[in-house]
Formats: structure tokens, sequence, C-alpha cells
């Protein structure tokens, strides 16, 4: 240590004052790498928000990250709570509030260090001049006048920067959905006055002139399929206003038929003559033929196996057919179809179909040979279709097996909510009805006359906290003049996994000794609670309730527990139950179902 000769008491004294302040802020360095080592648990409370404007702090507020954290450093820990009071009035301006103030400390204690900071919000800015414009063929569009009423924006009211974005990119996204594609923000504005306190917003839009769509053009590398089978899947007609979900409604139907693994649209306004677009669409077909196989196994049935093949292209009229054979420990059979495109080839179909099956099980014995054709069409909500079928059938009936010939034209009417394949499969809020009927007359080629009615359905209702409530019921009943003559198919049994659960597949019913030989009339109900215990996870309560039976139901009631899988193939279902009455529903009995919920 050197010293002046002048004043070397003052000079001594000072230096010997610096060299404490370096020990002093090693000591102090010293600290703050042991904390690095370690690293210290930090809490950040803040109190005096809530809501929106207390999840946009959060999101602004770099300290809030280690919130229930720890941090290895305490500089840094003091560096982002010296930022926190400015980034919290930044994070609350886009709501009007610009004299917020922000009380803050940051103590240490015995768990580690605590940040709270205490925000009084103060008077926001008040918006006093609102002017919003909407210009060209778009000021008369319902959807953007709907756009500008469902916006929060108002005179005499806090500013509220979010919703003035909001609409900002609402009437874009509109523009673009619907065909204006010269568009423009002529003036968008926010003028805070500090002095005054107020605010003014301007938003001028101008939509220019909406587009229109041309001609629907196919693109094929071959004529699979002819353009006026094509042109049947398009609602577009030339010269009507252009809007997205009219194009991709096309793309989507398209792609979802047979024919087309590819679909590709192309509308760009470069093309456009007089502000008409041509609508040009790209496809690529699938493969002439499809293959399809696979094992499964099913309480009901057992193990499985299914093999089959699709025809896709007969001709290039669209015509294709089915062919599929399926085995199973109870039954075995092969059905085919052949399919002709209805008017709208989407929903509406001729199809002539032929098919055999023999079931083997506890308590149906048959073997059945039938043929027909049936026509099928969308009629606004509802799917409907009518058949004629001629069925022969070899059945046991106590120890006869009697043949039974019937021709028999049916009808069926099916409605389901949500209509989109992708919403049925994990149902939310949705429900499914079926009307049948089907019957036969000794007059016209069958053996006995008879009318089968039949209602079934099944309703979803979901709650806010992903619990859902699932019901089902089925009601049918038979008009016949000579039971005897009217095959196992065609009555009524009950009991197992799609059914009464907690009993074996189709027991409950009449019985002639110990046999089970079907019913003329048929009631089910069922009653289901669900609630998620994971993700893709989630427990069942149920109970089930029927009884398929000639003059008055004998209720079987079964009552169990589920674990179900959201799979990626479908929902998976394993439940166990067991029926309450006696002797069939002695047993706890696993039911396994995999498929969509609607």
């Amino acid at each position: 240590m050197l010293c002046s000769t002048k004043n070397p008491g003052l000079v001594c004294t000072s230096a010997w004052l610096l060299l404490a302040l370096l020990l002093m802020g090693r000591v102090a360095l010293a600290e703050e790498l042991a904390a690095d080592d370690t690293g210290v648990q930090v809490v950040v409370r803040i109190s005096g928000l809530e809501g929106r404007l207390l999840e946009n702090v959060q999101g602004f507020l770099d300290i809030w990250a280690f919130n229930g954290k720890s941090i290895r450093s305490i500089a840094r820990l003091k560096y982002l709570h010296r930022s926190a009071a400015e980034q919290i009035a930044t994070a609350l301006r886009p709501f009007g509030y610009y004299r917020a103030k922000v009380e803050s400390t940051l103590e240490k204690t015995d768990e580690g260090w605590l940040a709270v900071y205490q925000v009084d919000l103060g008077e926001p800015v008040e918006v006093t001049k609102l002017d919003i414009r909407l210009s060209g063929d778009g000021q008369e569009d319902a959807v953007f006048q709907q756009a500008l009423n469902q916006s929060t924006l108002r005179e005499g009211v806090a500013l509220d920067q979010e919703a003035y974005e909001a609409l900002k990119s609402r009437f874009q996204v509109i523009a673009s959905q619907r065909g204006y594609f010269d568009a423009k923000l002529e003036k968008n504005e926010i003028r805070i006055d500090l002095k005054k306190y107020t605010a003014e917003i301007s938003l001028h839009f101008n939509t220019g002139k909406r587009y229109r769509l041309g001609e629907v053009i196919f693109h094929q590398d071959q004529q699979w399929i002819d353009d006026d089978l094509l042109r049947r899947y398009s609602t577009i007609k030339p010269g009507q206003f252009y809007d997205a979900g009219d194009l991709q409604q096309l793309q989507g139907d398209l792609s979802s038929s047979e024919y087309f693994k590819q679909v590709e649209i192309s509308v760009t306004p470069e093309s456009a003559q007089d502000h008409q677009l041509p609508v040009e669409v790209f496809l690529k077909p699938k493969k002439a033929r499809k293959y399809i196989y696979g094992i499964g196994y099913g309480t009901d049935t057992g193990v499985r196996a299914k093999a089959g093949i699709t025809g896709r292209r007969v001709n290039r009229r669209g015509h294709h057919y089915t062919a599929e054979l399926l085995v199973s420990e109870i039954l075995y059979g092969v059905a085919g179809e052949y399919i002709i495109p209805g008017k709208d080839p989407r929903s509406d179909a001729w199809g002539l179909r032929a098919s055999y099956l023999d079931e083997h099980s506890e308590t149906k014995n048959y073997q059945a040979w039938s043929m027909g054709g049936y026509y099928k069409y969308r009629d606004d909500v509802w799917l409907k279709t009518y058949a004629l079928d001629y069925r022969v059938e070899r059945f046991e009936l106590g120890d006869e097996k009697p043949i039974s010939q019937l021709l028999i034209p049916s009808a069926e009417w099916t409605r389901t909510l949500p209509a989109e394949l992708e919403n049925r499969i994990f149902a939310t809020n949705g429900a499914w009805l079926r009307l049948f009927v089907r019957g036969g007359a000794e007059a016209l080629l069958s053996d006995t006359s008879f009318l089968q009615p039949m209602v079934s359905a099944k309703w979803i209702r979901s709650f806010a906290n992903r619990h859902r409530l699932i019901g089902r019921a089925a009601l049918g009943t038979t008009w016949v003049s000579d039971f005897s003559a009217l095959p196992t198919s065609l009555r009524f049994f009950t009991g197992g996994d799609r059914t009464v659960r907690g009993y074996k597949y189709s027991v409950i019913g009449p019985l002639d000794g110990e046999d089970v030989v079907g019913g003329k009339h048929l009631i089910e109900a069922s009653i289901e609670y669900e609630f998620p215990i994971r993700e893709k996870w989630s427990i069942a309560l149920f109970a089930d309730s029927g009884d398929a039976f000639d003059d008055q139901p004998d209720y079987k009631t079964g009552v169990g527990i589920g674990l179900h899988w959201r799979s990626p193939i479908g929902p998976v279902r394993l439940d166990f139950a067991r029926g309450l009455e006696q002797p069939v529903g002695n047993k706890l009995l696993l039911h396994l179902t995999i498929g969509p919920d609607l």
C-alpha cells in the first residue's frame, strides 16, 4: 500500500476505505455465487388485478416465469424486480389504464424470496370519439355488420385496444373468406390525449368489390370419372358470390368420395376477369381397388376376422362395389353390394345387394340367404333408405327346422347431430335417431304377413367439467299372422355389449323349454355417467334395463362400471357389468366394444 507524502492521513484513510468497500463487494459477490450454486425459491404475488388484466400482466411480467420456482442468481432476481413495475404498467395500457400505480417489495423469507406487487388501476382512458366506417360492396354485407355489432367498442366506455385489434383482424378475415380481395385499411389509429385523459378511435375499412365464382373446371390426368358426375358434387353456380366455405365443402365432398386421394382447388384473384374467378379442381385418383382385412375380439362374437374388397371405379359413371367375408366364433357370412351414384352422389345412391349369414350362438341358430335392392338419399337432416329384399331362412324352432320365405319391403330414416363424422367419433353433445319399419304379406310371396316398426335413439350431453351423460333407448313391436313362420333373424332378442350389459348375447327373450326363441316386442333403456380421470381416460357408471317379450315385459337390469379410452382408432370401452335377475344374470361379465359414440 502506497500513501501520499503531502497529506498522508487523508489519502491513506481513503485508500483503506476503498479497500474495505472492495472486500465488502467481494463478500457480496461470493454470496451471490453461492446462490448461483444452490438456487433460491421465488414466490410472486400480484394483487389488485383479476380476469384478463391479470392474465395479460402475468404474460408480460418476466419475474412471473420464476413464480414457485428456483432462480440461480440473486442479481438476476433483483434486476427482474426493478423492471416489474414498468412491465405491469405496460401490460395494463391496452385496456386503457395509463395511470396505474404499482407498489413493489422484494424481501427475503425463510423459504426464499417474496416479490409482492400491489396494483392500483386508477381510472381508465375513456373513448370520447369512435369513428368506424365500412365502404365498398361490404358496406351492405350482413357478416360485416354482425362483426361490428358484436364488437365491444363504444363511446363513453374504457378504451380496449384488444377489442380494437380484434375488430380490425375480424374485418380482414371476413374480407378474405368472402371474396373482397381488394380490401384495405384506409385509416386505423388510436389517438390518446394523456392531459385530457381521453381516446379517439378511427377505423376506416374499404372492402372494394366482392368477387364472384365462375365455372368449375375439373382436371384429371386421365378421364377416370365423367365431368357430369363430378359437377353433381358441386353446389357452386357460376356467377355466385365468392365464399371460402363453398370451396371447402367441394374439396371435402370430393375427398370423402371413393374416387380421389388428393383434391386441390385453385382460385386466385390474378386469374379474375371482370371480378369473376374460375374454379380449377385438380384431382388425383385413388387406387382402383381397396383391400381390407382385420382381426379382433368382441365379448358377444368372440374372436372375429374380416376380409373384403372395394372396387372404386367400375366405369366412368362412378359405379363401384364392395364384397366382404366375416368369420367369428358364433357366425360367418358373406355380403356384397353394387352401388350406383344418385342425383347428389354425396348422399344419394341406388344399390343391389346380396348376403348369406350363418349364426350359431347359444340362443340363435339359423342360415339366411338374402338379395334385393335399395335407394337412399338425404332429405334435409334425414338420411332415408327404401329397400326391397327377398329372404330365405332356415331356423331352429324346438326340434323343428322350418324354412321361411319372405319378400320384405322396408323404410329407414336416420338423423344424426352433429352430422360431421369427425364430431361423432368423440361426441361432446349430440343425438342419433333411427326410425325403421319392415313387413311382408302372404299375398306377395311371403309365408306370413307381418309389420315390424322400431324406434332407436341415443343422446349425449357434456358439462363444463368434461363429464358426460349418455342415454340410449329402443322400442320395437311386431304384428304377425303366424309367429311360428317368422324366422329367428326377424324376432327380438336383447342382452349383450350394446343392449343390456350384465347378460350374455341375446339371452333375454321368451323361452321354449330352455331355449330362447325370441319375442314379438322389445323395450331397452340405458343411462350412463362418464367422468374423466386423465386426458384420454374416463370412468363410466351405468345401468341398462330391457326385455324381449310376447305379452308382458319382465325387465332384466344390469349395472356396472367401465373404463373408457379415446384411442387413435376410436373409443374403446371396457365395461364390467352384473345382471340383477336370476338365473341369466348371476355372473360378472366383461363387455368390450369399439366404435364411434354416434
